[in-house]
Protein backbone atom coordinates (compact mmCIF):
# COMPACT_ATOMS: atom_id res chain seq x y z
CA UNK A 1 0.00 0.00 0.00
CA UNK A 2 1.22 3.50 -0.80
CA UNK A 3 2.50 5.35 2.24
CA UNK A 4 1.23 8.84 2.91
CA UNK A 5 4.00 11.43 2.50
CA UNK A 6 4.48 15.00 3.63
CA UNK A 7 5.18 17.68 1.00
CA UNK A 8 8.79 17.82 2.24
CA UNK A 9 9.25 14.06 1.79
CA UNK A 10 7.69 14.18 -1.66
CA UNK A 11 9.97 16.96 -2.88
CA UNK A 12 13.04 14.88 -1.99
CA UNK A 13 11.98 11.96 -4.18
CA UNK A 14 13.75 11.54 -7.54
CA UNK A 15 11.60 12.12 -10.58
CA UNK A 16 11.41 9.54 -13.37
CA UNK A 17 13.41 10.52 -16.43
CA UNK A 18 15.66 9.18 -19.15
CA UNK A 19 18.79 7.50 -17.71
CA UNK A 20 22.17 8.40 -19.22
CA UNK A 21 22.64 4.75 -20.20
CA UNK A 22 19.47 4.93 -22.32
CA UNK A 23 20.74 8.05 -24.10
CA UNK A 24 24.06 6.29 -24.77
CA UNK A 25 22.37 3.19 -26.21
CA UNK A 26 19.90 5.26 -28.24
CA UNK A 27 22.78 7.24 -29.72
CA UNK A 28 24.49 4.02 -30.87
CA UNK A 29 21.29 2.79 -32.52
CA UNK A 30 20.56 6.14 -34.18
CA UNK A 31 24.07 6.39 -35.63
CA UNK A 32 24.08 2.75 -36.74
CA UNK A 33 20.81 3.15 -38.65
CA UNK A 34 22.04 6.43 -40.10
CA UNK A 35 25.19 4.67 -41.31
CA UNK A 36 23.92 1.24 -42.41
CA UNK A 37 20.31 2.02 -43.25
CA UNK A 38 17.92 -0.88 -43.66
CA UNK A 39 20.51 -3.50 -42.71
CA UNK A 40 20.73 -1.97 -39.24
CA UNK A 41 16.94 -1.77 -38.94
CA UNK A 42 16.66 -5.46 -39.83
CA UNK A 43 19.31 -6.36 -37.24
CA UNK A 44 17.58 -4.44 -34.44
CA UNK A 45 14.16 -5.83 -35.39
CA UNK A 46 15.59 -9.31 -35.06
CA UNK A 47 17.57 -8.62 -31.86
CA UNK A 48 15.08 -6.45 -29.97
CA UNK A 49 11.69 -7.49 -31.35
CA UNK A 50 12.32 -11.06 -32.45
CA UNK A 51 10.91 -10.23 -35.88
CA UNK A 52 12.46 -10.79 -39.30
CA UNK A 53 11.80 -7.93 -41.73
CA UNK A 54 12.78 -7.47 -45.35
CA UNK A 55 12.74 -4.41 -47.58
CA UNK A 56 9.57 -5.82 -49.13
CA UNK A 57 7.55 -6.56 -45.98
CA UNK A 58 8.75 -3.61 -43.87
CA UNK A 59 5.92 -1.49 -45.23
CA UNK A 60 2.32 -2.65 -44.95
CA UNK A 61 0.59 -3.09 -48.29
CA UNK A 62 -2.46 -1.05 -49.22
CA UNK A 63 -4.44 -4.31 -49.11
CA UNK A 64 -3.34 -4.90 -45.50
CA UNK A 65 -4.43 -1.40 -44.56
CA UNK A 66 -7.80 -1.76 -46.33
CA UNK A 67 -8.56 -5.14 -44.79
CA UNK A 68 -7.91 -4.02 -41.21
CA UNK A 69 -11.52 -2.92 -40.76
CA UNK A 70 -12.72 -6.52 -41.13
CA UNK A 71 -10.76 -7.53 -38.02
CA UNK A 72 -12.44 -4.95 -35.79
CA UNK A 73 -15.71 -5.14 -33.87
CA UNK A 74 -18.40 -2.55 -34.72
CA UNK A 75 -18.07 -0.93 -31.29
CA UNK A 76 -14.31 -0.55 -31.72
CA UNK A 77 -14.89 1.17 -35.06
CA UNK A 78 -17.52 3.48 -33.54
CA UNK A 79 -15.13 4.38 -30.71
CA UNK A 80 -12.33 5.35 -33.08
CA UNK A 81 -14.65 7.23 -35.43
CA UNK A 82 -16.11 9.17 -32.52
CA UNK A 83 -12.62 10.12 -31.32
CA UNK A 84 -11.62 11.17 -34.84
CA UNK A 85 -14.65 13.45 -35.00
CA UNK A 86 -14.18 15.02 -31.55
CA UNK A 87 -10.45 15.65 -31.82
CA UNK A 88 -10.90 16.85 -35.38
CA UNK A 89 -13.50 19.39 -34.27
CA UNK A 90 -11.11 20.94 -31.76
CA UNK A 91 -8.09 21.02 -34.05
CA UNK A 92 -10.11 22.44 -36.96
CA UNK A 93 -11.14 25.36 -34.77
CA UNK A 94 -7.56 25.91 -33.63
CA UNK A 95 -6.46 25.86 -37.28
CA UNK A 96 -8.63 28.87 -38.09
CA UNK A 97 -6.36 30.99 -35.92
CA UNK A 98 -3.10 29.11 -36.40
CA UNK A 99 -3.21 29.25 -40.19
CA UNK A 100 -4.16 32.92 -40.41
CA UNK A 101 -1.58 35.26 -41.93
CA UNK A 102 -0.53 38.37 -40.01
CA UNK A 103 0.19 41.51 -42.06
CA UNK A 104 1.70 44.54 -40.33
CA UNK A 105 2.28 47.97 -41.87
CA UNK A 106 5.75 49.24 -40.90
CA UNK A 107 5.71 52.91 -41.89
CA UNK A 108 6.30 52.83 -45.68
CA UNK A 109 6.70 49.04 -45.87
CA UNK A 110 5.13 45.86 -44.55
CA UNK A 111 5.85 42.55 -42.85
CA UNK A 112 3.79 39.47 -43.63
CA UNK A 113 4.01 36.57 -41.15
CA UNK A 114 2.93 33.55 -43.16
CA UNK A 115 2.37 30.11 -41.55
CA UNK A 116 2.87 26.98 -43.64
CA UNK A 117 2.63 23.27 -42.80
CA UNK A 118 5.80 21.21 -42.78
CA UNK A 119 5.95 18.94 -45.82
CA UNK A 120 6.48 15.44 -44.40
CA UNK A 121 5.75 14.16 -40.90
CA UNK A 122 6.64 10.83 -39.34
CA UNK A 123 4.36 9.59 -36.56
CA UNK A 124 5.64 7.12 -33.99
CA UNK A 125 2.89 4.87 -32.61
CA UNK A 126 3.82 2.89 -29.47
CA UNK A 127 3.24 -0.84 -29.52
CA UNK A 128 5.43 -2.33 -26.81
CA UNK A 129 3.29 -2.96 -23.73
CA UNK A 130 0.17 -2.33 -25.82
CA UNK A 131 -0.58 -0.91 -29.28
CA UNK A 132 -1.82 2.68 -29.07
CA UNK A 133 -3.91 3.61 -32.11
CA UNK A 134 -5.09 6.58 -30.05
CA UNK A 135 -1.62 8.15 -30.40
CA UNK A 136 -1.82 7.86 -34.18
CA UNK A 137 -5.25 9.46 -34.04
CA UNK A 138 -4.04 12.40 -31.93
CA UNK A 139 -1.01 13.12 -34.11
CA UNK A 140 -2.63 12.36 -37.45
CA UNK A 141 -5.80 14.40 -36.96
CA UNK A 142 -3.77 17.37 -35.76
CA UNK A 143 -1.28 17.17 -38.63
CA UNK A 144 -4.07 16.96 -41.20
CA UNK A 145 -5.83 19.97 -39.63
CA UNK A 146 -2.57 21.89 -40.05
CA UNK A 147 -2.52 20.99 -43.75
CA UNK A 148 0.28 18.40 -43.71
CA UNK A 149 -0.06 16.38 -46.91
CA UNK A 150 2.61 13.69 -46.47
CA UNK A 151 2.36 11.43 -43.41
CA UNK A 152 4.08 8.17 -42.56
CA UNK A 153 3.77 5.88 -39.54
CA UNK A 154 6.27 3.68 -37.73
CA UNK A 155 5.08 1.20 -35.11
CA UNK A 156 6.91 -1.69 -33.43
CA UNK A 157 6.45 -5.09 -35.09
CA UNK A 158 4.72 -7.81 -33.11
CA UNK A 159 4.94 -11.57 -33.65
CA UNK A 160 1.14 -11.59 -33.76
CA UNK A 161 1.13 -8.77 -36.31
CA UNK A 162 0.21 -5.09 -36.05
CA UNK A 163 -3.05 -4.32 -34.25
CA UNK A 164 -5.79 -3.87 -36.86
CA UNK A 165 -6.80 -0.62 -35.15
CA UNK A 166 -3.59 1.10 -36.28
CA UNK A 167 -4.01 0.56 -40.04
CA UNK A 168 -7.73 1.34 -39.64
CA UNK A 169 -6.99 4.77 -38.18
CA UNK A 170 -4.24 5.27 -40.75
CA UNK A 171 -6.70 4.65 -43.58
CA UNK A 172 -9.26 7.02 -42.04
CA UNK A 173 -6.54 9.67 -42.08
CA UNK A 174 -5.50 8.90 -45.65
CA UNK A 175 -2.11 7.50 -44.63
CA UNK A 176 -0.66 4.83 -46.93
CA UNK A 177 2.87 4.58 -45.52
CA UNK A 178 2.91 2.32 -42.47
CA UNK A 179 6.19 0.67 -41.48
CA UNK A 180 6.89 -2.14 -39.05
CA UNK A 181 9.74 -0.48 -37.17
CA UNK A 182 9.94 0.44 -33.49
CA UNK A 183 12.29 1.99 -30.95
CA UNK A 184 15.23 4.30 -31.54
CA UNK A 185 15.82 2.63 -34.92
CA UNK A 186 12.41 3.87 -36.12
CA UNK A 187 13.24 7.42 -35.03
CA UNK A 188 16.57 7.29 -36.87
CA UNK A 189 14.90 5.86 -39.99
CA UNK A 190 12.37 8.69 -40.04
CA UNK A 191 15.01 11.34 -39.37
CA UNK A 192 17.57 10.24 -41.96
CA UNK A 193 15.56 7.99 -44.27
CA UNK A 194 16.32 4.48 -45.52
CA UNK A 195 17.66 4.65 -49.09
CA UNK A 196 15.33 2.82 -51.44
CA UNK A 197 12.86 2.05 -48.65
CA UNK A 198 11.74 5.22 -46.82
CA UNK A 199 12.16 8.93 -47.49
CA UNK A 200 13.19 11.02 -44.49
CA UNK A 201 10.69 13.17 -42.63
CA UNK A 202 10.85 16.87 -41.77
CA UNK A 203 9.25 16.32 -38.37
CA UNK A 204 8.74 13.41 -35.97
CA UNK A 205 5.93 13.31 -33.43
CA UNK A 206 4.31 10.87 -31.07
CA UNK A 207 5.09 9.35 -27.67
CA UNK A 208 7.19 6.28 -26.95
CA UNK A 209 9.39 4.59 -24.38
CA UNK A 210 12.58 6.13 -22.97
CA UNK A 211 14.64 4.96 -25.98
CA UNK A 212 12.22 6.63 -28.38
CA UNK A 213 12.19 9.83 -26.30
CA UNK A 214 16.00 9.86 -26.14
CA UNK A 215 16.35 9.23 -29.88
CA UNK A 216 13.92 12.03 -30.71
CA UNK A 217 15.96 14.48 -28.66
CA UNK A 218 19.21 13.29 -30.27
CA UNK A 219 18.08 13.69 -33.89
CA UNK A 220 16.50 17.07 -33.09
CA UNK A 221 19.72 18.27 -31.44
CA UNK A 222 21.62 17.40 -34.63
CA UNK A 223 19.20 19.48 -36.68
CA UNK A 224 17.99 16.50 -38.68
CA UNK A 225 14.29 17.05 -37.95
CA UNK A 226 11.85 18.97 -35.85
CA UNK A 227 10.18 17.05 -33.00
CA UNK A 228 6.95 17.76 -31.22
CA UNK A 229 7.91 17.47 -27.55
CA UNK A 230 9.26 15.14 -24.88
CA UNK A 231 6.31 12.79 -24.36
CA UNK A 232 6.83 10.11 -21.72
CA UNK A 233 6.92 8.55 -19.23
CA UNK A 234 3.30 9.45 -18.48
CA UNK A 235 2.26 11.17 -15.24
CA UNK A 236 -0.80 12.42 -13.39
CA UNK A 237 -1.32 14.55 -10.30
CA UNK A 238 -4.76 14.49 -8.73
CA UNK A 239 -5.81 17.39 -6.49
CA UNK A 240 -8.72 16.35 -4.27
CA UNK A 241 -10.45 17.60 -1.14
CA UNK A 242 -12.91 15.88 1.19
CA UNK A 243 -15.74 16.13 -1.39
CA UNK A 244 -13.94 13.80 -3.84
CA UNK A 245 -15.00 10.23 -4.54
CA UNK A 246 -12.19 7.87 -3.39
CA UNK A 247 -13.36 5.17 -5.80
CA UNK A 248 -12.77 7.49 -8.76
CA UNK A 249 -9.41 8.63 -7.43
CA UNK A 250 -8.07 5.11 -6.94
CA UNK A 251 -9.28 4.08 -10.39
CA UNK A 252 -7.65 7.10 -12.05
CA UNK A 253 -4.33 6.62 -10.27
CA UNK A 254 -4.22 2.98 -11.31
CA UNK A 255 -5.13 3.87 -14.91
CA UNK A 256 -2.08 6.11 -15.09
CA UNK A 257 0.18 3.56 -13.41
CA UNK A 258 -0.57 0.87 -15.98
CA UNK A 259 1.02 2.97 -18.74
CA UNK A 260 4.43 1.69 -17.68
CA UNK A 261 6.79 1.10 -14.75
CA UNK A 262 8.21 4.63 -15.04
CA UNK A 263 4.82 6.35 -15.00
CA UNK A 264 3.96 8.57 -12.04
CA UNK A 265 0.56 8.55 -10.30
CA UNK A 266 0.30 11.07 -7.45
CA UNK A 267 -2.54 12.22 -5.20
CA UNK A 268 -2.38 15.58 -3.40
CA UNK A 269 -5.03 16.11 -0.75
CA UNK A 270 -5.60 18.01 2.49
CA UNK A 271 -7.96 15.31 3.81
CA UNK A 272 -6.21 12.53 5.76
CA UNK A 273 -9.22 10.20 5.80
CA UNK A 274 -9.52 10.49 2.00
CA UNK A 275 -5.81 9.77 1.63
CA UNK A 276 -6.07 6.58 3.67
CA UNK A 277 -9.19 5.36 1.90
CA UNK A 278 -7.68 5.93 -1.55
CA UNK A 279 -4.53 4.04 -0.52
CA UNK A 280 -6.59 1.06 0.67
CA UNK A 281 -8.82 1.03 -2.43
CA UNK A 282 -5.83 1.38 -4.72
CA UNK A 283 -4.21 -1.70 -3.21
CA UNK A 284 -7.38 -3.78 -3.54
CA UNK A 285 -8.03 -2.57 -7.08
CA UNK A 286 -4.50 -3.30 -8.28
CA UNK A 287 -4.81 -6.95 -7.22
CA UNK A 288 -7.56 -7.43 -9.81
CA UNK A 289 -5.52 -6.21 -12.77
CA UNK A 290 -4.41 -8.93 -15.19
CA UNK A 291 -1.18 -7.03 -15.87
CA UNK A 292 -0.71 -5.80 -12.33
CA UNK A 293 3.10 -6.15 -12.38
CA UNK A 294 3.48 -3.01 -14.52
CA UNK A 295 1.07 -0.91 -12.45
CA UNK A 296 2.55 -2.11 -9.15
CA UNK A 297 6.07 -1.30 -10.32
CA UNK A 298 4.92 2.20 -11.26
CA UNK A 299 3.19 2.76 -7.91
CA UNK A 300 6.13 1.47 -5.90
CA UNK A 301 8.71 3.53 -7.79
CA UNK A 302 6.90 6.75 -8.53
CA UNK A 303 3.45 6.63 -6.94
CA UNK A 304 2.68 8.92 -4.01
CA UNK A 305 -0.10 10.17 -1.76
CA UNK A 306 0.84 13.54 -0.33
CA UNK A 307 -1.03 15.07 2.62
CA UNK A 308 -0.93 18.85 2.28
CA UNK A 309 -1.85 21.57 4.77
CA UNK A 310 -4.53 22.92 2.44
CA UNK A 311 -5.54 22.79 -1.22
CA UNK A 312 -3.58 25.94 -2.00
CA UNK A 313 -0.41 24.10 -1.03
CA UNK A 314 -1.49 21.17 -3.22
CA UNK A 315 -1.82 23.52 -6.19
CA UNK A 316 1.58 25.05 -5.47
CA UNK A 317 3.23 21.62 -5.42
CA UNK A 318 1.54 20.68 -8.70
CA UNK A 319 2.68 23.90 -10.36
CA UNK A 320 6.22 23.28 -9.14
CA UNK A 321 6.17 19.68 -10.42
CA UNK A 322 4.73 20.75 -13.82
CA UNK A 323 3.00 17.42 -14.57
CA UNK A 324 1.60 16.10 -17.82
CA UNK A 325 -1.92 15.73 -16.41
CA UNK A 326 -3.70 17.35 -13.47
CA UNK A 327 -7.11 16.15 -12.34
CA UNK A 328 -9.06 18.35 -9.92
CA UNK A 329 -11.88 16.99 -7.75
CA UNK A 330 -12.63 19.72 -5.27
CA UNK A 331 -15.31 22.13 -4.14
CA UNK A 332 -13.28 25.13 -5.28
CA UNK A 333 -12.06 23.54 -8.51
CA UNK A 334 -12.23 26.73 -10.58
CA UNK A 335 -10.05 28.60 -8.08
CA UNK A 336 -7.48 25.81 -8.17
CA UNK A 337 -7.45 25.91 -11.98
CA UNK A 338 -6.58 29.62 -11.82
CA UNK A 339 -3.61 28.80 -9.56
CA UNK A 340 -2.10 26.35 -12.04
CA UNK A 341 0.17 27.44 -14.85
CA UNK A 342 2.68 24.66 -15.47
CA UNK A 343 0.76 21.63 -16.68
CA UNK A 344 0.09 19.90 -19.98
CA UNK A 345 -3.65 19.49 -19.45
CA UNK A 346 -6.13 20.05 -16.61
CA UNK A 347 -9.25 17.95 -16.07
CA UNK A 348 -11.96 19.49 -13.89
CA UNK A 349 -14.15 16.82 -12.27
CA UNK A 350 -13.36 14.77 -15.37
CA UNK A 351 -11.70 11.39 -15.84
CA UNK A 352 -8.36 11.77 -17.65
CA UNK A 353 -8.81 8.38 -19.35
CA UNK A 354 -11.53 9.97 -21.52
CA UNK A 355 -8.85 12.30 -22.89
CA UNK A 356 -6.58 9.36 -23.70
CA UNK A 357 -9.18 8.20 -26.20
CA UNK A 358 -10.25 11.54 -27.65
CA UNK A 359 -13.64 11.67 -25.95
CA UNK A 360 -13.00 15.05 -24.32
CA UNK A 361 -11.67 16.47 -27.61
CA UNK A 362 -8.18 17.54 -26.53
CA UNK A 363 -4.86 15.93 -27.38
CA UNK A 364 -3.15 13.32 -25.24
CA UNK A 365 0.35 13.98 -26.62
CA UNK A 366 1.50 16.26 -23.80
CA UNK A 367 4.76 17.49 -22.25
CA UNK A 368 6.18 15.35 -19.42
CA UNK A 369 9.12 15.39 -17.04
CA UNK A 370 8.54 18.99 -16.00
CA UNK A 371 8.73 20.32 -19.57
CA UNK A 372 5.18 21.68 -19.21
CA UNK A 373 6.97 24.75 -17.81
CA UNK A 374 7.84 25.71 -21.39
CA UNK A 375 6.10 23.25 -23.75
CA UNK A 376 2.45 22.76 -24.74
CA UNK A 377 0.31 19.83 -25.72
CA UNK A 378 0.34 18.87 -29.40
CA UNK A 379 -1.76 21.18 -31.57
CA UNK A 380 -1.93 22.53 -35.11
CA UNK A 381 0.75 25.11 -34.27
CA UNK A 382 3.39 22.38 -33.87
CA UNK A 383 3.09 21.29 -37.50
CA UNK A 384 3.61 24.78 -38.87
CA UNK A 385 6.72 26.63 -39.94
CA UNK A 386 6.42 30.38 -40.40
CA UNK A 387 7.95 32.65 -42.99
CA UNK A 388 8.53 36.39 -42.71
CA UNK A 389 7.84 38.24 -45.96
CA UNK A 390 9.29 41.77 -45.72
CA UNK A 391 9.20 44.67 -48.15
CA UNK A 392 10.22 48.35 -47.99
CA UNK A 393 9.82 51.01 -50.65
CA UNK A 394 12.97 52.55 -52.10
CA UNK A 395 12.17 55.81 -50.30
CA UNK A 396 11.85 53.98 -46.96
CA UNK A 397 15.13 52.13 -47.49
CA UNK A 398 16.88 55.42 -48.28
CA UNK A 399 15.44 56.99 -45.15
CA UNK A 400 16.83 54.33 -42.81
CA UNK A 401 20.06 53.51 -44.65
CA UNK A 402 22.16 55.69 -42.37
CA UNK A 403 20.66 54.17 -39.23
CA UNK A 404 21.27 50.62 -40.46
CA UNK A 405 24.86 51.57 -41.38
CA UNK A 406 25.39 53.00 -37.89
CA UNK A 407 24.17 49.75 -36.37
CA UNK A 408 26.48 47.74 -38.63
CA UNK A 409 29.41 49.96 -37.62
CA UNK A 410 28.72 49.18 -33.95
CA UNK A 411 28.96 45.47 -34.73
CA UNK A 412 32.05 45.85 -36.88
CA UNK A 413 30.46 44.43 -40.01
CA UNK A 414 31.93 46.50 -42.85
CA UNK A 415 30.10 44.79 -45.70
CA UNK A 416 26.78 45.30 -43.96
CA UNK A 417 27.60 49.00 -43.60
CA UNK A 418 28.33 49.21 -47.32
CA UNK A 419 25.14 47.36 -48.30
CA UNK A 420 23.04 49.78 -46.25
CA UNK A 421 24.82 52.89 -47.55
CA UNK A 422 24.30 51.74 -51.15
CA UNK A 423 20.54 52.09 -50.57
CA UNK A 424 21.09 55.53 -49.13
CA UNK A 425 22.91 56.62 -52.26
CA UNK A 426 26.30 56.73 -50.46
CA UNK A 427 29.14 54.41 -51.40
CA UNK A 428 31.58 53.20 -48.77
Amino acid sequence: MLRISTPEQFRKRPRPGIPKAVFAQARLIVEDVRSRGFAAVADYSRQLDGISVTERNLKLSRADIRSARKKLAPKQIRAMDEALERVGLVQSEIAKTALAETRVRVKDGFVLFRPRPVCRVGIYVPGGLAPLPSSLLMAGVTARAAGVKDLLVCTPPQKSGISAAIPYVARQLGITELYRIGGAQAVSAMAYGLPGVMEKADMICGPGNTYVAAAKQLVAAEGAVKIDLVAGPSEVMILADNTANPVYLAADLLAQAEHGPDSAAILLTDCESLAREVAERLERLSRRLKKRETANASLQRHGAIVLTRNMGEAAAIADEYAPEHVEIFAENAEKLVSMLQNTGAIFVNTCEAFADYGMSGGNHILPTGGTARFLSGLAVYDFLARTYVEAMTGREQKAVAGLAAAFADMEGLEAHTNAARQRGGTNS
